[in-house]
């Protein structure tokens, strides 16, 4: 048996987020790849990585790949390899372009399309290193290059946390069960609820109802029980131990909601 062969029936089925859903009724797939790949969209997407992880409603691969399958999501990342290629005048054969596009895919699924263009854009103008040598391009060059820029991405979502930490303890929340009951009504045990959160997906949801667009809920599910795969992702090399890392996911959601909940 093949992997395209197993019985769709065997997989669990997927609930769509608002981003999701949006994402569905609101492009196709050939859309998506028109507009957020390749040259044409590295010289659209003029952010800066601060400003495409406060964007909100920019859609990730992991979305990409619930609304219209990895395929899609395949393609959007050989654009743009594509265009550095072209670039740099160098061929690679077709196998190790999909094997790279794959790569990236499995490893940097969490990554926004805007994102995406600006760590290729990034890459042509020469700020993530050299990947050309000779008539040679280096594919593990490229691999690193985007293990830094996710390093960078990282420490953007540490000031985006402690501006909103700032922001919040202005406004009084200075300990986050207050913050917690301020956000949501009627629970009267947030301890509980919050153990409960770790095992239950839909305890988890009540708990922190909004999630930034950079990781699914499910991810962020994850990782706040402790699965070190998902805290990886979200983490990166220097993921901190499950219990650290789960208090810190608590806090920063937990941030996250009062700030949505109070613009």
């Amino acid at each position: 048996m093949s992997p395209g062969q197993i019985p769709q029936s065997r997989k669990k089925p997927e609930t769509l987020t608002p981003l999701q859903q949006t994402l569905r009724n609101g492009s196709t797939a050939s859309q998506l790849v028109d507009n957020w790949s390749g040259t044409q969209a590295q010289l659209n997407c003029n952010l800066t990585l601060a400003q495409a992880i406060r964007i909100e409603g920019i859609p990730t691969l992991a979305d990409i790949n619930v609304v219209f399958g990895n395929a899609t999501s395949v393609r959007i990342i050989t654009e743009h390899l594509q265009s550095i290629l072209r670039y740099a005048g160098i061929d690679i054969t077709p196998q190790q372009l999909a094997e790279t596009a794959l790569s990236i895919l499995a490893s940097y699924y969490f990554l926004n399309l805007a994102e995406l263009c600006i760590f290729f854009t990034q890459l042509k103008n020469g700020s993530r290193g050299q990947f050309v040598w000779g008539n040679r391009i280096n594919n593990q060059s490229i691999i690193v290059a985007l293990s830094d820029f996710c390093r960078d991405r990282r420490d953007e979502h540490v000031k985006l946390s402690n501006e909103t930490a700032m922001k919040q303890s202005q406004k009084g929340f200075t300990r986050i069960e207050d913050a917690a009951c301020a956000m949501i009504e009627g629970v009267k045990n947030i301890q509980e609820l919050k153990k409960k959160a770790k095992n239950d997906f839909s305890a988890f949801t009540e708990l922190f109802p909004n999630v930034p667009n950079n990781h699914t809920a499910y991810t962020y599910w994850k990782a706040y029980g402790g699965n070190e795969d998902t805290i990886r992702a979200i983490y990166g090399d220097n993921a901190p131990p499950p219990n650290i890392a789960s208090d810190d996911i608590g806090k920063f959601l937990c941030e996250y909601n009062i700030r949505i909940n109070h613009k």
